[in-house]
């Protein structure tokens, strides 16, 4: 019987490691996330935030709505709850968030939901000023042939390389650019 309702409930945590981020800059993206959250497609109806900054802890009541239609179909209302806990883990060498849904059983769109919480995560950290005593730890794209004839951008890690020193001087130092000109 045990087997089957942890069989049945699912793995409701998941964490993400963010290398080269402070305890103290990924602290502020997770509240920046939780208070203030984005969608594109959902509008947020309630958003309760529970914050224990000792305990590096923050917790989450979300109700989300939409209307929504496939394509053929009527526009249908939909509604999402979503209770949750954030972590935010700085015990180990890197840093990381640690994500677990407080429903019994995993909701079918958890896994989502993380994505989205980790994007907007990824978001507000992208906005940080850059600290250029830590080393590089972006993604760069770069264009690689597709056996189709196709070009796509492909990932390439750059965590191992340091950020350049200061960029050359500017040809135009007064910082006023020329007037752009029709075609």
């Amino acid at each position: 019987m045990c087997a089957v309702i942890l069989l049945a409930a699912g793995c409701n945590t998941v964490s993400r490691d963010y290398p080269g981020a402070s305890h103290d800059e990924l602290w502020q993206a997770a509240l920046g996330a939780a208070r203030n959250p984005k969608y594109s497609n959902w509008f947020v109806t309630e958003n309760g935030v529970f914050v224990d900054a000792n305990a590096n802890r923050i917790e989450i009541y979300r109700e989300l709505k939409r209307d929504y239609a496939e394509p053929g179909e009527a526009l249908r209302r939909q509604n999402e709850t979503w209770t949750f806990s954030v972590l935010v883990d700085a015990d180990d060498r890197v840093p990381k968030i640690v994500l677990n849904s407080r429903a019994a059983i995993r909701p079918p769109n958890f896994l989502t939901e993380a994505d989205h919480f980790f994007g907007e995560i990824d978001s507000r950290l992208a906005q940080l000023p850059m600290d250029s005593s830590k080393p590089a730890s972006a993604i760069t794209t770069m264009q690689v042939a597709d056996p189709n004839g196709l070009e796509a951008p492909s990932a390439l890690d750059t965590s191992t390389q340091t950020i350049p020193g200061p960029a050359p001087a500017v040809a135009n130092p007064s910082g006023v650019q020329p007037p752009l000109t029709g075609p």
